[in-house]
């Protein structure tokens, strides 16, 4: 026989398996989301040189995950369906607008 506490473990654990922090989720949606952005608006950004635009892509991904992160979002705990969710419709919006 287990321990209670053992036990207590084990079925938290297993009752949780299905919740996911949103952080990382919504950092590959925020690539996906940005690069159909920087891709269908080319000319709505400041620069035209190639590694300005790099750099004030990756700056307003940090910038944004910084918000989020400034208002906790990234804290909640959302099903593991919806992250999968959100990663697909980020890679979709890549795809979609390349």
């Amino acid at each position: 026989m287990m321990p209670y506490k053992l036990q207590k473990i084990i079925r938290k654990d297993r009752n949780n398996w299905s919740l996911w922090n949103v952080r990382i989720p919504l950092v590959l949606f925020l690539f996906g989301a940005t690069a159909a952005l920087y891709q269908s608006l080319p000319n709505l950004f400041i620069v035209a040189n190639g590694f300005l635009v790099s750099a004030q892509y990756i700056g307003s991904v940090i910038l944004l995950f910084l918000l989020f992160e400034k208002i906790g979002f990234n804290q909640r705990k959302v099903h593991f369906t919806l992250g999968i969710l959100l990663v697909v419709t980020g890679f979709l919006l890549d795809r979609i607008f390349s």
